[in-house]
């Protein structure tokens, strides 16, 4: 039997080091014939997914610098905003994401070829059509939240991303914010069509769908519908989250806890740290800090001696570092998550009680203490994204939550004493750039996320 696809030319390897366009590196297109090698061709799209939470985390304000930062210039530089730290950035993440769309547009057409042998494999072979298109509607999502302008119905028809539905060369423009969210709708919705239990975390099953399905309607205001996609997953969820749980999200261990998570070889957090004996690059925020009682203290923070004093650092995958505890699992998609999420739609719905009620669920069931019951409007809204930071802090979620409320964000000097840098809600780089190698050849794209230079080449 033909290997499939002449794979991808080493896959991103290539496409970084090479001139090529991702839609060319492909061939052999009658390769899928089976749902095995729909299968293998689709484990190629899940591997591919780009792993930035921890550049977006140092975007963000979960970290604060150190005494070490300095001997890592392009973090550093990074972690303040700067201009061409920021386009190196964009051009991994604009190709890498570019790069699982090819890959699952190269196999949604090739399942029309499969012949499935019975209804079992006719089952398996609709799993993987729906596990693709969850794919490409995370990627798109991502993309939108990252090069377009916050939702809003002002914005809906500015310049979103590049909506690529073939694997063939295409030479096509961005899509309107609007026709970006209409299309990852249609894919959310296709991709729930079909009922898919996978109790593997590193597929993307239908209940991982609802989870980004109640993300996507909070990130495009539909509060109700937001409610409606999530709180079914919450039926049982104080159950889920236990001390043990929890430490489990953090080993090699089966999480309770978990939707959605990409499985790795090697753990990217290992840039956090300078050396064990010496401590990190880049420490916790000191306003996130966790109640003495609550569960997830010693895991989700983690002191470190540094600089002549007790630090307080990532825990989480830097604390499977320092104590050698192999990574295997990067969180991706989690019911703790779909909490936050249904409790800000409820507070932005004006319904209060309910909002609370659901994020103090999860805070008693660690063991922290719950929200005011007298907080209401904003004052709960903050509340709420405070305890979000506290729970994803170093995940890569922040920067996605201060973008979409046009929050000012404070970059601290070293160790969190005074301030490194300001980023307010209006600065351009909230829009990263498009890449100098997307609109290279096509000329249908310019730079055109205002404040980012131009360069075209011949």
């Amino acid at each position: 039997m033909k290997k499939y696809i002449s794979y991808i030319l080493s896959l991103l390897l290539l496409s970084g080091c090479l001139d090529i366009k991702l839609e060319d590196q492909y061939s052999d297109p009658d390769a899928i014939s089976t749902t095995s090698t729909a299968r293998e061709l689709l484990a190629s799209a899940y591997n591919s997914l780009p792993r930035h939470q921890l550049e977006f985390s140092i975007l963000s304000d979960d970290f604060v610098t150190t005494n070490l930062t300095g001997k890592y210039a392009e973090r550093l530089n990074l972690y303040n905003w700067k201009e061409k730290d920021m386009e190196d950035l964009s051009d991994y993440v604009w190709n890498e994401y570019y790069m699982t769309v090819a890959i699952v547009n190269a196999l949604l057409p090739r399942l029309d070829n499969v012949t499935p042998k019975d209804e079992e494999d006719k089952l398996e072979l609709d799993k993987i059509r729906c596990e693709a298109k969850t794919l490409k509607a995370m990627c798109y999502f991502d993309l939108l939240r990252l090069y377009a302008p916050a939702y809003s119905e002002a914005n809906l028809l500015k310049d979103g991303i590049i909506l690529k539905n073939r694997l063939e060369l295409d030479f096509l423009p961005r899509s309107s914010v609007r026709d970006c969210v209409t299309e990852i709708d249609r894919l959310l919705t296709e991709a729930a069509s079909v009922e898919n239990q996978d109790t593997e975390v590193f597929y993307l099953s239908t209940t991982a769908v609802m989870a980004l399905r109640a993300e996507f309607e909070l990130y495009r205001n539909a509060y109700d519908k937001a409610v409606l996609a999530g709180l079914p997953l919450l039926a049982d969820a104080q159950a889920r989250w236990t001390k043990s749980d929890y430490e489990n999200l953090w080993a090699d261990n089966i999480s309770a806890d978990r939707l959605f998570a990409q499985y790795i070889f090697d753990s990217f957090y290992t840039d956090l740290c300078y050396d064990k004996a010496t401590g990190d690059y880049f420490v916790l925020n000191p306003d996130i800090t966790y109640d003495d009682a609550d569960l997830r203290k010693d895991w989700a923070a983690y002191t470190v001696n540094m600089n002549g004093g007790q630090i307080q650092t990532l825990g989480k995958y830097n604390r499977m570092y320092y104590d050698n505890v192999t990574v295997r699992y990067i969180n991706t998609l989690r019911y703790s998550g779909v909490c936050f999420t249904v409790a800000e739609a409820y507070a932005r719905d004006l319904q209060y009680d309910k909002a609370r009620q659901t994020v103090n669920t999860y805070l008693e069931a660690y063991g922290a203490q719950p929200l005011d019951d007298k907080l209401e409007g904003e004052d709960l809204v903050e509340a709420i994204l405070l305890e979000k930071q506290k729970e994803f802090a170093g995940e890569g979620v922040r920067l996605f939550d201060l973008k979409r409320h046009g929050k000012a964000l404070v970059k601290k000097g070293n160790f969190g004493m005074g301030t490194s840098v300001t980023i307010y809600p209006d600065d351009y780089r909230w829009l990263l750039p498009i890449p100098q190698s997307e609109y290279k050849y096509n000329d249908n794209i310019t730079q055109n996320n205002p404040g980012w230079p131009f360069i075209k080449t011949e």
